[in-house]
Parts: structure tokens; sequence; C-alpha cells
């Protein structure tokens, strides 16, 4: 009786550790865990907010008498260049792109007017003609999706791929689980990936503390038991749930870029910035371009007419926006709708899915290579936008327009950044699997 009793006694006392041991000792190794990556997460955000100012600074600088251009017929363009020199030259026959700078008064102006031949070796020839993508030091012509990102289908793929990714990650895993359990009842050991959600939460607050159960990676159940089977069915559900939950979070932050900051922002500097500051009116009330940075048809007050010099080398859809009131194509003041569509709606989403990543990985295996695919991805999308946005600040608009758009993109920036890095907004950190729901459950008590 008395070994009974001291088996007992000591039977309790090991319940009683094992049970400080998950209410003490885990969940404060877990927020330790939690906040060295909260920590990593702001730093980072700084440091990508630093990032991209330099990047704008940079192309403000270098761009010279504030020079602003626009793609031109070549054609027109090699006319307009023989009859300002009054020869042919080689060179302007072999023109395959134009572009003039819509603040130049006239066509002798230095840098007035730029034509570009296919030669891509040829030092003399302006660099706008055959960019290069820095560090690799290939022509951007060469590189996927490098001239395709202000294309329709690619500005709302390009910046989904990351989470795009993790769903088919997930859907596998979960059809593949579905096989096995239909082929074989008596399932090995399961390894099921953790999602940042209550129920997978929940499941793993009834794994003893001793096993390797409380790491934010994964779940290891031994045997598990019918009711467990279920546990890791509903597990796997919630967490492709939560990832379609973000999806639509990203969608719904795409639109608002897209209708708010585009369209609505737009709509007010066309019809109270513009006449308020210069007493210039729109009279065409849609851009017949979606992605272009200078579809305005203004009506000018007659002081305020100057000479045309490039309408002759216009595009044809330009030129119609010539035919009502407009002075001249290009001129007056629009932000950069580019800056806005690489700051704002590339840039932000897929930045955050990659941290997200990086907090709750998705995969249990082969954990190099997911590494190594997420950062190749993250690099190389960040090198083709940063380095669009310094060509679009170099040539494409006036210092004072980048300013305006890297302000307007601030509107979706900012709230991220909030949202990732601050201890806020818990209730929609945890719908859309941004936070641990232990993190969340520890604040709440």
């Amino acid at each position: 009786m008395g070994d009974d009793g001291t088996t007992e006694q000591a039977s309790a006392g090991l319940d009683k550790s094992s049970s400080n041991i998950r209410t003490d000792e885990f969940p404060e190794s877990n927020s330790t865990l939690h906040q060295r990556k909260k920590k990593f997460i702001a730093r980072f955000y700084l440091g990508h907010l630093i990032l991209v100012a330099s990047v704008l600074i940079l192309g403000m600088n270098h761009n010279v008498g504030n020079k602003k251009y626009i793609p031109v017929n070549a054609k027109e363009l090699i006319k307009l260049l023989q009859a300002q020199t009054s020869n042919s030259s080689s060179s302007i026959d072999q023109c395959k792109k134009g572009y003039v700078n819509v603040h130049s008064s006239s066509i002798s102006d230095e840098f007035a007017a730029i034509c570009c031949h296919d030669n891509e070796n040829d030092t003399t020839m302006h660099s706008i003609c055959h960019p290069k993508l820095p560090v690799i030091g290939l022509p951007t012509r060469h590189l996927p999706f490098a001239r395709r990102l202000t294309r329709l289908t690619e500005a709302w793929v390009l910046p989904l791929q990351p989470i795009f990714i993790r769903l088919a990650y997930q859907v596998v895993c979960a059809l593949l689980s579905c096989l096995k359990r239909y082929f074989n009842n008596n399932q090995r050991p399961t390894s099921m990936q953790r999602e940042a959600t209550s129920i997978s939460y929940s499941f793993s607050s009834s794994i003893s503390p001793t096993s390797s159960t409380t790491s934010l990676e994964k779940i290891v159940i031994d045997d598990p038991s019918p009711t467990d089977k279920v546990n890791i069915r509903e597990s796997s559900h919630a967490a492709i749930r939560t990832t379609l939950l973000r999806l639509l979070f990203y969608f719904a932050l795409l639109n608002f870029r897209g209708w708010g900051l585009y369209i609505g922002a737009n709509a007010l500097e066309d019809y109270v910035f513009l006449p308020w500051f210069t007493g210039n009116t729109v009279t065409s009330p849609i851009r017949m371009n979606s992605l272009s940075d200078v579809e305005h048809d203004i009506h000018y007050k007659e002081d305020d007419q100057r000479q045309c010099w490039y309408e002759d080398a216009l595009k044809s859809h330009h030129k119609s926006s010539m035919e009502s009131h407009s002075e001249c194509y290009g001129r007056p003041f629009d932000f950069s709708d580019h800056v806005v569509l690489f700051l704002a709606h590339y840039l932000p989403i897929f930045f955050m899915e990659m941290l997200i990543c990086y907090r709750f990985p998705f995969w249990k295996k082969m954990s190099a290579f997911w590494y190594s695919v997420h950062a190749i991805l993250f690099l190389y999308l960040h090198l083709l936008v940063l380095y669009s946005t310094y060509q679009t600040a170099v040539y494409y608009h006036t210092q004072g327009e980048i300013i305006v758009g890297y302000v307007v993109s601030l509107f979706v920036q900012l709230p991220l950044c909030y949202l990732m890095c601050s201890e806020k907004c818990t209730s929609l950190k945890e719908m859309i699997g941004i936070e641990e729901p232990s993190v969340v459950e520890e604040k709440s008590d």
C-alpha cells in the first residue's frame, strides 16, 4: 500500500510538473519566439521603406531638368529630325522607337527627342532605349515579366504568386491525405502542417507538452485515434480556409488600389486640383488606357497655350485626345500612376505574403528547397519592380509627379505595415492567418 501511495504521489507530481510545463514554460518560449519575429518583421519593413524611398530619390536626382518623356510614332519622329537637321543620317533612318520630352520648347533642345535602334551595344544610344537590369546586367527585354509589369494579367497574378504556391501546396497535401486514408485506414504517424488557426491551436493544446508539438511549424501525432484523425482533417481544411480568406483580403486591397487610388485619385486630380491650381478643365471624363500615366484631355485657358512641336509625331490614340480642346498631349501635371502601381499594388502584398511564409512556413519537408524558391522569387520581383520604379522617376515623370504618386501609395503601404508590426487588430490577424492564435489567446486572457 505504501508503495502504491508513493507511486500515486509521484504520478501526481509528474502530472503537476507536466501541467506547469504546459501552462508556463512553453507559452513563454512561444511568446519569446513571437516577439523576436515581430522585431525582425518591423526592422524588415523599415529597411524596405528606406530602400524604396532611396530608389525614388536616386531616380529623381538623375532626372536632370525635370524631363518627362512619352513614346511617339518613330516614323513621324524621323521626319521631324530630318527636317531639323536638313539631311538624312543613318542613325536617324534606323530609328525603331521614339521618345520626346514634353517639356522641351522645341526639337532643337538637348535630348528633346530620342531615337532608338536595334543595336544594344551602341554606347552612344540613350539608356532609355535598352535598359539593363542592375546586378544581373541583362537587357530587360530578355527577362521574364520585365516588360510586362503594367499589363493587366501580370499586375493581378505576379503579386499573388506566393499565396498561390501556398494554396496549391495545401490543396495537394489535403488530397493526398484523403487518398491515403481511403487506401489505408491504419495510417502511420502523421505529420500535419500547422496554420495560424484556432482549430490547429486547440488541437495542439491537447498533445503532450513533452513532445515537439509546441513548435510553430508542425504537429506530430503518433498513432492518432479516430477523434484525432477528424481533428487533423479539420485542421487541414481550416488551413485552406484561412489561406482563401487572406487571398480575398488581398483581392480587396488590389481593387482598392485600382478603384480608389487610381480612378478615384485621378478624378480628384482632374476635376478638383487641376482646375483649382491651373484653371484648366478636363473635357474627357474617362482615360483611354487604364494603365497609362498621361491620358488626360485638358482644356487650357487661352493665355496658357504653348507650341506643340511634337504633335505630328504623336501616336493616333494620343492625337485623338487632342482633337477637341486640348493643347498638347502629355504636358499637364499627372501624378505617377506607375509609382502607385509598383508601390501600392505589387510590393506591399508580395512583401506581406513573403513575411507570412517566414513566420508560418507551409512546407513540412524539403525546407531548403522551398526557402530557396521563395528567396529567388522575392529578390527577382523586387529587382524588377524597383528598377521599373527607378526608370519611371528618371524618364517618365517630373519630380513633383513622382512625389505625389509616392504619397498616394502610402495609403496602402502604411496600413499594411501597421497591421503586420502592431499588436492591434488581432481578430483580423487571426481570421486571415497573420497572427498565431496562441498569442491571440494569451493576450485576451
